[in-house]
């Protein structure tokens, strides 16, 4: 009898107990609202969007014209219609590469690609600022026009070799931002298109006025923006280096 009700006991302490097993755990609640996921790269995706369109948009409207070589279509460039053709060849590999090799670089994928590309940029680049610098010294513009894109020639291929030796060298953040600079000077083109554009509508200046101006302010305003937010994000994003003190050697003496 002692051992049927100890039995029945033990039988329904087990079946009062709760299955643990399957109950889930307490979650405190947490009043807070849910963070949604941020792109850290949204910002430079749209940029690099908007860049292909402009890029896109430039080469259909001012450089396609010129696969057609004859004397109405180059007008007074025609006695230099070989090197003006050679230069619209290789700054077009350049600004739509461009953006194909940030792309890649920010996915990190197919690092082949990425290096095939790469060659490919630096050579167009370097073809396009000596032909620019052989059309500068040869403009009928002026010699502060050409002065100008003699300067965004320079810095066009300043950048890029920088940018290069520093990828030689595995230097990936300094290329990175040698890269940047040297895009921007690569869109300098475009940005003398928008800039002249802009000016002829608003009705200021003569052709050479409009051009001069343009030389200059299409890539060294550009190249100051982005290198006061490049440099800015260094000022800005860490803590300044805390200097160790010195000890007191008068104290000591």
């Amino acid at each position: 009898m002692w051992t049927e009700l100890n039995l029945s006991t033990s039988e329904e302490t087990k079946t009062a107990q709760p299955d643990t097993s399957t109950t889930k755990p307490f979650v405190a609640y947490d009043p807070r609202p849910m963070r949604r996921y941020v792109d850290p790269h949204r910002a430079t995706k749209i940029v690099l969007f908007a860049a292909t369109l402009i890029a896109l948009w430039y080469v259909t409207t001012s450089v396609m014209k010129y696969a057609n070589p004859t004397r109405e279509t180059y007008g007074i460039f025609w006695p230099r219609h070989q090197w003006l053709f050679i230069h619209a060849i290789a700054g077009t590999i350049a600004l739509v590469f461009g953006p194909i090799q940030f792309w890649l670089g920010l996915k990190r994928e197919q690092p082949t690609l990425h290096r095939m590309i790469g060659i490919a940029y630096v050579a167009s680049v370097g073809i396009g600022s000596l032909s620019a610098i052989y059309l500068a010294f040869h403009t009928a513009y002026g010699w502060i026009f050409g002065a100008g894109l003699t300067g965004m020639a320079i810095a066009w291929i300043t950048t890029t070799g920088i940018a290069t030796i520093a990828i030689v060298r595995r230097m990936v953040d300094v290329h990175r931002q040698w890269v940047i600079r040297s895009y921007v000077v690569t869109f300098g083109f475009v940005f003398l298109r928008l800039i002249t554009d802009a000016l002829e509508m608003s009705n200021v200046g003569s052709l050479p006025e409009r051009l001069t101006f343009a030389s200059w302010v299409a890539w060294t305003v550009p190249l100051l923006i982005v290198e006061g937010i490049v440099q800015g994000r260094k000022v800005f994003s860490k803590q300044p280096p805390q200097v160790p003190k010195s000890r007191d050697t008068s104290a000591m003496a």
